[in-house]
């Protein structure tokens, strides 16, 4: 029986993953920022899978837009095309968070002005996907750090609110239909 496996972006990403999904294969896929091709996204990914020789299933890609001007769906369908033009024929998902890790943590707003305290001094954004939100983290949390606060606030924040209030993670959320996360299912 095949294990899932993940290829991400960054630490950040890696870290969350491991603990949300305990068992699962998680590997970085060694290059991000928007200055990087999709092509060349593609031809990492495609050599991260070719050595996990088909021990893997599905595949799980998950990459920041970052400042690309293609939306998160485009960018996610030119990917996983770009991919299989690499010769890969393994089951693949991919999702891309519509801009950084930080803008899905930003959608779980209260729970995150909760998980800050109360000198929380702005309000909800009128949408987090495309914004910078790791911006919006460091204006009130100038100390902010992606490894450490930015694994605590994710891990915090609830799927089910997440999936209302950002499309990109909702398209994670669904790419993980069949999979035993154990926070898919947190409410509170």
């Amino acid at each position: 029986m095949s294990k899932i496996a993940f290829l991400v972006d960054g630490y950040t990403e890696k870290l969350i993953v491991e603990d949300l999904c305990p068992g699962a294969k998680v590997r970085r896929i060694g290059c991000n920022g928007s200055t990087v091709s999709i092509d060349t996204i593609a031809k990492l990914v495609a050599s991260q899978i070719r050595l996990m020789n088909t021990l893997y299933h599905p595949i799980f890609v998950v990459i920041d837009r970052e400042d690309r001007s293609e939306s998160a769906m485009s960018i996610a369908e030119n990917l996983e095309g770009q991919i299989k033009l690499h010769g890969i024929n393994d089951t693949i998902r991919v999702v891309v968070c519509d801009r950084m890790i930080e803008n899905w943590i930003i959608a779980d707003w209260e729970n995150l002005k909760a998980s800050i305290g109360d000198e929380f001094p702005f309000d909800r954004p009128d949408k987090t996907d495309g914004c910078n939100g790791k911006a919006r983290l460091r204006q009130h949390l100038p100390n902010y750090q992606e490894t450490t606060d930015g694994v605590r606030l994710f891990k915090a924040a609830r799927p089910n609110v997440l999936v209302e209030n950002s499309p990109s993670f909702r398209a994670l959320y669904e790419a993980l239909y069949d999979v035993n996360c154990w926070w898919k299912t947190k409410e509170n």
